[in-house]
């Protein structure tokens, strides 16, 4: 079974383990991430109903991706020599004992210790599950792969937030917990029944390394630099607009826990959607100014939230960063796939999502302080200029790039 996991790299398909695998993989990532996107904007009204201030709720809203920063690393790497199947199995199961405790919680020192297990355990799914997918992607169809994988774990936070908001309206506000937990069992089940083990990366002993030495070697890279640059900025961003839009479309703008779900569900559905289109344009078109094209809607939309009082104004700039989002992502995690060949894909991946990991957790925690010293107005300008100025760091490294892909005929490796 190994030896038919891992293929022909080169020649253009994929095998029927791996097509089975891939799809197995993309209904897991997208149960798992229903169940987080349940909770995500409700947790900052959740905190503030037991009593948390807008610093302690930033620190809750950003332990998961303080602490998943930290453990990504170790994972990426484990994943890459010891499997990745047992940490996509152990994060997702954790994930169901962790929803029963938020149905649990009283206080909002809990929810602070929920949101730190919830981190260690987040950094054995995405980024695992994104190496998984990055490694059985055949030459020139990066983005294809990585495409169809973005758009599980972005449908799923799409449906999550709106559903949240009805449970919440028609149940009270544990009715979300209870169905993450539900969720996460199945994303758990379906890992276990459906997705074969993927060997791990070779390592010639001729040229092994310590594991921080071939970190200190990708991080000397431009091409990663820059890739790091631009997805942590906007992710630090995006922590501060993440943390502070329901308290502000609830608290300025008046809105009800479903209507806040649907703007925030708004973002991850069109970026789904856009996906596979824009992964497929990023295999044949250049890759950095995809990326760095559709990076640069984020910081404008953030800017405009101060000045907005209308549901629907809010739901136009959800648009404008599922344009953002959808645009990018596709093209960034295609060329972290090319560095990967040469690094590990676990690495990379790991690398990638604890930059963007510590980033938005440093956004979440810095929006929080903001609006206690200085309001709404500033964290969201606050927001851009830092998407601003992380784009302009990330243009400066990827000056030299260049796409490593080539034209391929379009009927070549598609999956059934």
């Amino acid at each position: 079974m190994g030896s038919d996991l891992e293929g022909d790299i080169g020649s253009g398909g994929l095998t029927p383990a791996q097509t089975r695998g891939l799809w197995a993989l993309i209904l897991a990532m997208f149960s798992v991430n229903v169940g987080v996107g349940l909770i995500i904007p409700l947790l900052p009204i959740y905190s503030e109903a037991m009593g948390a201030s807008g610093l302690l709720i930033g620190l809750i809203f950003g332990a998961n991706p303080f602490v998943r920063g930290a453990s990504m690393l170790t994972f990426g790497s484990l994943a890459d020599r010891k499997g990745k199947k047992k940490f996509l199995q152990l994060g997702m199961s954790g994930y169901f004992v962790v929803a029963v405790g938020f149905v649990l919680a009283t206080t909002p020192l809990h929810l602070l210790f929920l949101r730190i297990g919830q981190g260690f355990l987040s950094a054995m799914i995405a980024p695992v599950a994104r190496a998984y997918a990055g490694q059985m992607s055949p030459l020139h169809q990066e983005g294809k792969i990585m495409g169809m994988i973005n758009a599980g774990f972005f449908a799923g936070f799409a449906a999550g937030p709106l559903v949240g908001g009805v449970l919440a309206d028609m149940f009270g506000m544990v009715a979300p917990f209870a169905a993450m937990a539900a969720l996460s069992a199945i994303a758990a089940i379906l890992v276990k029944l459906f997705v074969p083990e993927q060997l791990p990366l070779p390592i010639d002993p001729a040229v092994d390394r310590s594991e921080r030495d071939r970190y200190m070697e990708i991080m000397r890279d431009d091409t990663v630099r820059g890739i790091l640059a631009i997805r942590s900025s906007v992710a630090m961003g995006r922590g501060i607009f993440s943390a502070l839009l329901p308290l502000f479309a609830q608290g300025v703008i008046g809105l009800t826990a479903g209507q806040v779900g649907l703007v925030v569900t708004v973002r991850p559905l069109l970026s789904s959607l856009l996906q596979p289109g824009f992964g497929r344009l990023a295999d044949r078109h250049n890759r950095k100014w995809l990326a760095i094209g559709g990076f640069i809607l984020a910081p404008i939309a953030f800017s405009l939230v101060p000045a907005t009082r209308a549901f629907a104004h809010l739901l136009l700039l959800a648009v404008m960063l599922g344009l953002s989002t959808g645009i990018s992502v596709p093209a960034a995690t295609s060329i972290a796939v090319d560095r990967g060949r040469e690094y590990g894909m676990g690495r990379i991946m790991g690398l990638e999502g604890m930059w963007q990991s510590f980033a938005m957790a440093i956004g979440a925690i810095s929006g929080g302080a903001f609006l206690d010293g200085f309001g709404y107005t500033n964290a969201f300008r606050a927001a851009s200029a830092i998407g601003l100025i992380g784009i302009s760091i990330s243009l400066y490294f990827l000056k030299d790039y260049r796409d490593s892909h080539v034209e391929v005929p379009s009927a070549v490796g598609e999956v059934d």
